[in-house]
């Protein structure tokens, strides 16, 4: 083949692989081609750590490396491309499979191009056929280091690469790979922040690891910008959830959204949270200094090493004594005052209630002796000074 050929097939691989996938040199007619092998749709899991005791659900694995070397007779008959194979996670046995594969393919195909097919086997046939299943697991004897001598190469006709690496280190690897390839894949897509309902581009977004809530950035940095005004640096995290369901935000991500003097203030104001919520650490009255105590059981003596302030750690007060009323007692004396106040103006009102009605009997029942009295005088009138109408009997 010639090199307007051979440039012709290379050309071809740009329009299907990305430039990350194949690395190619045309004057020296070899490249290097980073196999993503499909995986089933369902996922994979990896039963890592010791007897497979740690789950973990993978959508990526650690790529296959296929280094190849075109010769000058390809695409004939005696052209065949020499190549070299490479990967972390199979073992000798599976390579060799799939290097004695990739000759078969290449005699189906004498005097034809064969990288495409190549490539295309390695990414989307290649969990067929290993028959690798639904899981992946490893032991502690996976796999020895092995080393293939030139005989051995020679006799494959095709060269292997195995790093020497433990069952532990293998498993790292791909947990690495796996999150890298995810973070990367999440980054490509665009998503719909349900903030601010816009279409996002992923490398402006943020998705919290735990939830897997996704939100713009300039949505979330808005949050956190509030819960810090509000003095809560321990609510940033998820906007969707709450209460136990919602972790801490990494400070990772905090340090990405907040400026630098933003986020310096994040971290004083979590310090201080962090130190009030701590027993044995006060702080003092005067000049606001953190200040390690003793037990409150034992000695209710605090001392500011800034200040030199002694004060009483229960009323906060300066120091008097060991015989002080912790803050229950005194919240306990001041409620029961409380109550015994309102229940005499309870009382008081009662008591006024009762002498208003006597009052106001009182006051109803000479209001009627008042009536009978003007209605005896009006008889008296009608008796004396009037006459009885004729007809109706009305006194005129």
């Amino acid at each position: 083949m010639s090199e307007d050929s051979v440039a012709e097939e290379f050309e071809m691989l740009d329009s299907f692989y990305s430039s990350d996938q194949l690395q190619k040199d045309l004057s020296s007619r070899c490249g290097t081609f980073r196999a993503q092998v499909r995986i089933p749709e369902s996922g994979l899991l990896l039963c890592a750590g010791e007897n497979g005791g740690q789950q973990h659900r993978l959508q990526f694995l650690p790529r296959l490396v296929l280094d190849f070397q075109l010769p000058s007779g390809y695409p004939e008959a005696d052209g065949r491309p020499s190549f070299g194979l490479s990967c972390s996670w199979l073992s000798r046995q599976q390579l060799v499979a799939i290097g004695n594969q990739l000759v078969e393919l290449a005699a189906e195909r004498a005097a034809e191009p064969v990288l495409w097919f190549w490539f295309e086997f390695l990414e989307r046939e290649l969990w067929d056929f290993l028959q690798l299943g639904d899981e992946l697991r490893f032991g502690a004897d996976w796999r020895q280091i092995d080393s293939t001598s030139p005989d051995d190469e020679d006799a494959l006709g095709f060269k292997l690469e195995l790093p020497g690496r433990t069952a532990r280190e293998v498993e790292l690897e791909i947990l690495a790979v796996d999150a890298y390839e995810r973070e990367m894949q999440f980054k490509r897509a665009v998503h719909d922040c349900p903030v601010c309902a816009t279409l996002t581009p992923g490398h402006r977004c943020t998705r919290f690891r735990h939830c897997g809530h996704v939100f713009c950035n300039s949505c979330v940095a808005a949050a956190f910008r509030a819960l810090l005004e509000a003095d809560r640096p321990d609510r940033l995290g998820c906007l969707q959830c709450s209460g136990e369901e919602q972790p801490p935000a990494e400070p990772s991500l905090v340090r990405r959204l907040l400026s630098t003097e933003e986020f310096s203030r994040y971290e004083q104001s979590l310090l201080k949270l962090s130190l009030k919520r701590m027993s044995d650490v006060q702080t003092c009255p005067r000049c606001s200094v953190s200040v390690i105590t003793e037990d409150r059981r034992s000695s209710c003596l605090g001392q500011c090493a800034h200040c030199y302030y002694a004060f009483c750690i229960q009323c906060r007060e300066p120091y008097h004594g060991e015989n002080c009323k912790g803050p229950i007692e005194v919240v306990r004396a001041a409620a029961a005052a409380a109550a015994a106040a309102a229940a005499a103006a309870n009382e008081a009102a009662q008591q006024d209630r009762r002498e208003g009605g006597l009052q106001r009997a009182l006051a109803g029942l000479n209001q009627e002796y008042a009536i009978q009295d003007a209605s005896l005088e009006v008889l008296d009138f009608q008796v004396d000074d009037a006459k009885s109408c004729p007809a109706c009997f009305a006194y005129i």
